[in-house]
Formats: structure tokens, C-alpha cells, sequence
């Protein structure tokens, strides 16, 4: 009986690090790595077929869960990022056109009007991502679209404290000293025009209505969409730090900043922002902490482009 138990047990642990293994390969397989080592080591440069390489990838492995039983829990996660390429690919389409240009594009588009079609296309890719998540039979609880419990606890404490600290005061203050660091970083990299109040007064509803748009969007899109559908099946720290991942290799390029470091600090911030949301069961939160730090860098954009 004990033996029996034992195989059982074994049975069911292969299994798990099976489906743990086929999330982490499918995930760098449909991440921008193969991008990376094409172009970084090899001199290809992949980027006009990217997309298309990865709704072909994303194609064969949700193709593979109905054929391999035991990766059928990742058809979810797996058909939410391939859904996101896609949509991706139809929004390269759409902003292609004359209509979306005359808006938005051209030399002689204030810088204004271009930003926001910028990240008026990150909020139809989260729309997408949701519409294709609540299409699944996902609630908004399922999906993190709620507040969530912001007195949740970090088990964190201040020293000489036994309480722990709250993700409302631990998340905030990680967001408000990592805004501060990077507009710190990135205005001595690059530093602009010195800008007065005035001006900074009439920047900050632009670059709050930006920094909005672009977290919640990506808040949605590229954590609540993936992690939604991974964490109950390879649990909730190899969720956060998969598509904490995930989140970094898409900023190395273009991502600000941008390179190894760049891609470095995007996945810690992704583990952050990853943590927030599980163990606050709520999107609001993240994209408040994501807010906060965005709103550094679209005042270093506006400030640079004005």
C-alpha cells in the first residue's frame, strides 16, 4: 500500500514538473530570446517575421495540448499569448493605414496626439487580451480585474515590529522610490532642456493620462492575461517569476531603458508588480505602482519632446 502510494505521489510530481517545464520552454519560445540570440549572436536580424514566428510557434504548442493530455492545463496560458500576437499583428495593420496616421503619425503631429495613439494601441491589445480571457468562461475575479485586498500582507515588518507591512504601503513606497531612481537614471543619461513649473504644470495631465493608459494596458495585457492562466497550474511564485521574465525580454528592445540592463530591470519590476497582483487578488494596485513609475519616464519623453 505504502509503495502504491509512493508511485502515485511520484506519478503526479513528474507530471508537475513536466507541465513546469513545457510553461518556462513555450514561454522563451513565444519571448523575444530567439529575437535576441538571432540578432545579438548570430548578426540575423528577425524582426519584421518576430510575430509571425510566434503565432506559428503558439499555433503547434496549443495544437500540442490536445494531442499530449499532460499539457493540456497551459492551453490557456499558451492561447492568451497567441491571441495577444495576434492582435498585435491586426494593430500593426490598423496603425498602418492613412486614417490612423493622419491622426496620430507624421512629422507634424503634436507630440501629444503621436503619444497617445502610442498607448491607445497598448489599451486595445489589454481589450483584446480581456474580451479573449472573459470569451474562455474567466470572471473578472479569475482575470484580477477587481481592487483586490490591498491590506494584504507582505510579511515584511519594520524593525523592532512583529506586524507585518501591508502591499498598499510596501507596493506604493517600492513605486514611488524606484520613480524617483529612474528619473534620476534616465535624465543623466540623457539629460533634456531644464523645464520650469510652469511648464512642468502644463506636462502632468498629458503624462498622467499616458502613464495610465500605458499601465493599466500593460497591466492586463502582459500580467493579469498570463498569469491568470498559469498560476493554479505551476503555482504562484513559478508563475511570478515566469512571466516576470517574459515581461523583461520584451523590454530589451525598445523598452526604456532598454539592452541586458534594461531587460534586467523590467523582470525584477515584473516580479514586483507579479506579487502585488496574486497576493492582492486585484489589478488596481499593480497598475497604481505601475502609474507611479511611469509617470518618471513620460515626463523625461514629454519633457524631451516639447
Amino acid at each position: 500500500m505504502n509503495h502504491t502510494l509512493s508511485s502515485e505521489k511520484n506519478v503526479v510530481s513528474s507530471g508537475k514538473q513536466t507541465i513546469v517545464l513545457m510553461a518556462w520552454g513555450g514561454m522563451l519560445l513565444l519571448s523575444r530570446l530567439p529575437q535576441i540570440i538571432a540578432q545579438e549572436f548570430l548578426g540575423v536580424d528577425l524582426g519584421p517575421q518576430m510575430l509571425w514566428l510566434w503565432l506559428a510557434v503558439g499555433a503547434v504548442l496549443i495544437a500540442g495540448t490536445f494531442v499530449w493530455a499532460t499539457l493540456r492545463p497551459l492551453r490557456g496560458y499558451f492561447g492568451v499569448l497567441t491571441a495577444l500576437y495576434a492582435a498585435t499583428v491586426a494593430l500593426n495593420a490598423l496603425t498602418g493605414t492613412a486614417v490612423w496616421q493622419g491622426w496620430f503619425g507624421g512629422t507634424e503631429t503634436a507630440w501629444a496626439l503621436s503619444f497617445f495613439g502610442e498607448r491607445l494601441g497598448v489599451v486595445l491589445l489589454a481589450l483584446v487580451v480581456m474580451g479573449v480571457l472573459l470569451l474562455m468562461g474567466q470572471s473578472r475575479r479569475d482575470i484580477f480585474l477587481e481592487k483586490g485586498n490591498w491590506r494584504a500582507r507582505t510579511g515584511l515588518h519594520l524593525p523592532g515590529r512583529t506586524k507585518t507591512l501591508s502591499w498598499a504601503i510596501v507596493g506604493l513606497a517600492a513605486a514611488f522610490v524606484l520613480a524617483l531612481l529612474l528619473g534620476w537614471g534616465l535624465t543623466q543619461m540623457n539629460p533634456g532642456p531644464a523645464l520650469d513649473w510652469q511648464q512642468l504644470l502644463w506636462l502632468a495631465p498629458f503624462v498622467l493620462l499616458f502613464a495610465l493608459m500605458n499601465a493599466f494596458g500593460e497591466e492586463m495585457a502582459f500580467r493579469a492575461g498570463p498569469l491568470s492562466q498559469l498560476w493554479a497550474v505551476i503555482g504562484e511564485n513559478q508563475a511570478v517569476w515566469l512571466t516576470a521574465v517574459w515581461f523583461g525580454l520584451g523590454h530589451y528592445y525598445g523598452g526604456i531603458p532598454s539592452g541586458p540592463m534594461g531587460a534586467a530591470l523590467s523582470g525584477l519590476l515584473g516580479v514586483l508588480l507579479g506579487k502585488a497582483m496574486l497576493e492582492t487578488r486585484g489589478i488596481a494596485l499593480p497598475v497604481l505602482m505601475h502609474l507611479i513609475i511611469d509617470t518618471a519616464i513620460y515626463l523625461f519623453l514629454a519633457s524631451t519632446a516639447v
